[in-house]
């Protein structure tokens, strides 16, 4: 039964029940994945680019009950690390599906900044799947990215994730997936962007996000995206070197996605 629950979801959200299936930080989740220019710790789960911005020991955890299905778990733990002023490490762990199918995947990235506008990051994920009845199937694979400060309130973002386009077994491709995020700092309070997502696989999907500063420690979100459409939101609460976060991922047919998260940033 449950892997029947499982195979109906995938394919209400249109992707294949063996692919892979990416993992993304709280705020990423809160602004339907408009998430290629987060730096710091976030950034782990997205972008590599932006652990170049870390200053000391970070780490970050999520957690998504995936359209209200307790069956369903999803869940990823972060750590980083700054390795220099312009540079940074992590090392993420995140695991998706139900008893009888599970996904996970293990990442080690690095960031650095080459100039003061260009930052580039790379990751090497290890990828597991593990069928009740069929065993399991790892396989290597690797995603790199960068960002670019065009102007001092807009920024570029550009990811893409298993270049090569390795499949972990025939017909269970790793997701080959490649975004494009812009995000314009309108004021000290408000900041806006656009996106494009391209999986290999998909049609192509277009994502807008939004996130407003309401007070020095409180944060809302909001976003949409056209493939799968869905609409999202989430709030972040800085308590001095923690923030947490919430948030909700709603589908038409499918229902909403709640979601949680807690970070933790040591500044040297």
């Amino acid at each position: 039964m449950k892997s029947l629950l499982f195979a109906l979801v995938c394919l209400a959200l249109g992707f294949n029940a063996g692919a892979q299936v990416e993992p993304m930080s709280v705020d990423g989740r809160a602004t339907a994945n408009w998430a290629y220019t987060l730096k710091g710790i976030e950034s782990s789960f997205s972008n590599q680019a932006g652990l170049s911005e870390l200053s000391g020991f970070a780490a970050n955890i999520y957690a998504e009950q995936t359209h209200l299905l307790p069956e369903f778990s999803n869940v990823g733990l972060a750590i980083g690390l700054s390795t220099g002023a312009n540079s940074g490490i992590s090392a993420n762990f995140s695991r998706y599906g139900i008893e009888e199918f599970r996904q996970s995947r293990i990442g080690l990235g690095y960031g650095m900044k080459l100039s003061r506008e260009l930052s580039v990051g790379v990751q090497i994920d290890w990828y597991q799947t593990s069928i009740t009845n069929y065993g399991q199937n790892s396989q290597l694979s690797f995603r790199i990215g960068g960002m670019y400060s065009i102007f001092t309130n807009l920024t570029a973002g550009i990811h893409i994730s298993n270049p090569l386009g390795i499949e972990i077994a025939d017909n269970h491709p790793i997701p080959s997936q490649f975004n494009f995020d812009l995000d314009w700092r309108v004021s000290s309070q408000l900041t806006v962007g656009a996106g494009l997502v391209k999986d290999v696989d998909y049609d192509a999907g277009i994502k807008v996000g939004l996130r407003y500063q309401i007070h020095p420690n409180f944060r809302i979100m909001f976003g949409a995206i056209t493939e799968p459409a869905r609409f999202t939101f989430g709030i972040n609460l800085d308590l001095q070197n923690f923030s947490i976060q919430s948030a909700g991922s709603y589908h038409q047919r499918l229902g909403i996605s709640p979601s949680a998260g807690l970070s933790y940033e040591a500044k040297q």
